[in-house]
């Protein structure tokens, strides 16, 4: 099969590999991911792509420091964005255990506190950041 990209949608497709193999390449059997990025950052000179070299040492394309800074802006925000959002559902969950041993909840009060202790960390975390973080022994 065969299939035509515009410039613009094989950087767009490029970039979306790119991330998620950096998703993948922490996991033990990336090798097929490994071999699709490869094969696809082979097409970067044909779609007059900056950014993308053949390190013949290593038999590999590779991406110029420059280019991967770029895409890692976007890992980070998102990166940033989950820490928080564990952060949040985390330190919800460990207030409501606590709050448990003294409230009985059923199933649908349980879900809607956990929602509104979540919502009160999202906030918390929107609004301070990390720096009222602390642990406690």
């Amino acid at each position: 099969m065969k299939i035509n990209f515009t410039k613009k949608q094989y950087e767009t497709l490029f970039k979306m590999v790119q991330y998620g193999y950096w998703v993948a390449s922490d996991t033990e059997d990336n090798k097929e991911f490994s071999e699709m990025e490869q094969y696809l950052n082979s097409f970067a000179k044909d779609f007059d792509m900056e950014g993308v070299q053949f390190v013949k040492e290593y038999e590999i394309y590779d991406l110029s420091r420059e280019f991967e800074d770029q895409l890692h802006e976007v890992i980070d925000k998102y990166e940033e964005g989950v820490f928080r959002d564990k952060l949040a559902y985390h330190m919800a969950r460990k207030e409501f255990a606590e709050e448990s041993e003294n409230h009985e909840y059923n199933h649908e009060e349980a879900f809607k506190r956990i929602m509104e202790l979540e919502e009160k960390y999202h906030l918390h975390i929107e609004e301070h950041g990390l720096a009222k973080l602390k642990i406690e022994e």
